[in-house]
């Protein structure tokens, strides 16, 4: 019944989802048989070697998830989540008849593509696409997840972020570039599919600013990274593929670093929100450079490895030729710095809120993923490509061409190369200096009065304004037309329409089931009666 096969992109995408299940284990071991279901589940999809296989892997997903998630989530938050992944479950399904009816074959190896007549393939792009778009958050499907992300185990959501997210990448890949085939894909669909994927990051960046609930804006900052992702992959070339692996593997321990960062400072606080927090830079030092490092890789700056993944992003768009895209995710990438730094300054600078007394002792535990997450950021920064000989692997098993390898210290585009090593020295070196002039200007320093007025900025605020860096940044940049328009738009109201729709549809199918057997008896006889007469008209 079941088909398996090990290959490299499997390998891949197991092992980033291994070392996180292991690295949370040591944190929490509740739910741990649904747990071990769920990566069991995440193992049947990326081994599978046929499409009933990868169905029952992924449905198995999805369920084992949801009793996870509505263990803490609301009931609402739990039937958005499970709503919306039955409808991806049934999307995927819906592909995978259509396939089999004209192929005759479950089996990857058996799947010829060209048997599928022209009239029909657009139809399962858009299931699969459907169904890929659901789990990676691609809008205006993302309407489940951040609440998820939020009313979820705070470890938990480290899973969905980190992992679950990335199943449907492994989808793209295995069923667009593996089963179908990149040169069937030749169409105006994945150029739609590239700029659905580069608004999501825009809009995603956009509302994750605008976040005063730490989970919130981890939430939107993934939507926003996946994003990316799917964008490059859309160029359906060898570098594009390569840049989306890459950047795939980066988000994983990024979204692992910085969610359990916040679990750490949920659990020592008990607060969620930026404006309930500051000043435990103090306190928790460690944990402020875990976070540093955390979010200059989410932003995709050097020296870190966060720039390794946007380099070749940029480089594909340029190869492809592709100036739009470039620009908008270069938007995108720059306006990420400002939630990067409310992060930074909403938690650990400022003045603090409470005292130590009420700071809890957190546990040895929750450093383990932290330091896995930084590790593999700064190792992948000096040795850029350490994982490149992997990803030449899965390109000639895919068909492509394996890029260009010189040593471990150098990563290549076809317009420009680095070396990590060299980059790493140079930053180490002017930080040591920065350091030093700081600590040199320590004892010049004044402390603020009142840590929610900046108005030392050359504003003056009124009183019903907070200007708060943790609370109050992103609120001023409503001024802005464009971003004022984002904030203050959502597809919250069109899928309240979809549920109200649903709800009334399934009111009237009750209605129908609560009806005595007579008036159920009635209403066939008139239904026949009524084919009768037009048949004799």
């Amino acid at each position: 019944m079941f088909n398996f096969a090990i290959t490299s992109l499997g390998n891949l995408f197991f092992g980033l989802s291994l070392v996180v299940f292991i690295s949370l284990w040591f944190i929490k071991r509740e739910d741990i048989l649904l747990q071990t279901l769920l990566l069991s589940s995440l193992g049947i999809i990326f081994y599978a070697n046929d499409l009933i296989t990868l169905f029952i892997g992924w449905e198995i997903m999805s369920w084992s998830s949801y009793l996870i998630i509505s263990k803490k989530a609301s009931l609402e938050t739990s039937q958005k989540y499970i709503i919306f992944n039955l409808g991806a479950g049934f999307a995927l399904l819906g592909a995978i008849v259509i396939i089999y009816s004209f192929v005759g074959s479950f089996l990857y190896s058996e799947i010829v593509f060209n048997e599928i007549p022209v009239s029909f393939r657009k139809p399962i792009y858009i299931l699969l696409l459907i169904t890929i778009f659901i789990k990676s958050a691609i809008m205006p499907f993302h309407y489940w997840v951040v609440d998820t992300y939020e009313e979820s185990d705070n470890i938990f959501s480290a899973i969905l972020s980190a992992i679950i997210s990335k199943a449907g990448i492994f989808l793209f890949i295995t069923l667009f570039i593996k089963i179908i085939g990149y040169k069937y894909l030749q169409t105006n669909l994945f150029d739609i599919v590239a700029w659905l994927g580069v608004i999501t990051s825009i809009v995603a960046t956009i509302k994750a600013i605008s976040q005063d609930s730490m989970k919130r804006l981890l939430a939107y900052s993934s939507i926003a990274q996946v994003g990316y992702i799917v964008t490059v992959l859309a160029i359906l070339n060898s570098s594009g593929l390569e840049a989306g692996l890459y950047h795939t593997i980066i988000h994983t321990f990024v979204k692992l670093l910085l969610f359990v960062n916040i679990a750490s400072i949920i659990y020592i606080t008990g607060k969620t929100k930026f404006s309930e927090l500051g000043g435990l830079l103090y306190e928790y030092p460690t944990l402020f450079i875990l976070l540093v490092i955390g979010i200059i890789g989410l932003a995709g700056m050097p020296p870190l490895a966060g720039f390794n993944s946007k380099f070749l992003i940029y480089t594909t768009l340029l190869e492809q030729k592709k100036a739009l895209l470039l620009v908008a995710v270069m938007f995108s990438s720059a306006t990420a710095f400002l939630y990067c730094y409310k992060l930074v300054y909403g938690i650990y600078l400022g003045q603090p809120t409470h005292s130590k007394e009420s700071y809890q002792k957190l546990p040895n535990s929750y450093y383990i993923a932290q330091i896995i997450g930084a590790l593999v950021l700064i190792v992948l920064a000096i040795f850029p490509s350490l994982v490149i000989e992997e990803f030449n692997t899965i390109l000639i098993s895919l068909g492509f061409k394996p890029t260009d390898f010189k040593s471990l210290f150098e990563l290549n585009g076809r317009f420009a190369s680095f070396n990590g090593g060299v980059i790493m020295s140079v930053f180490i070196s002017i930080f040591v200096v920065i350091l030093l002039i700081a600590y040199k200007l320590k004892n010049k320093t004044r402390k603020v009065k009142d840590r929610l007025d900046i108005s030392y900025c050359g504003e003056t605020p009124n009183p019903n304004i907070n200007l708060h860096y943790g609370y109050g940044l992103g609120k001023e940049l409503s001024r802005i037309g464009f971003i004022k328009m984002v904030l203050n738009n959502s597809t919250q109201k069109y899928w309240e329409q979809i549920k109200t729709i649903t709800q009334d549809s399934s009111l009237l199918i009750k209605q129908f089931y609560n009806m005595s057997i007579q008036n159920i008896g009635l209403i066939i006889i008139l239904f026949f009666t009524i084919l009768l007469l037009r048949g004799v008209q």
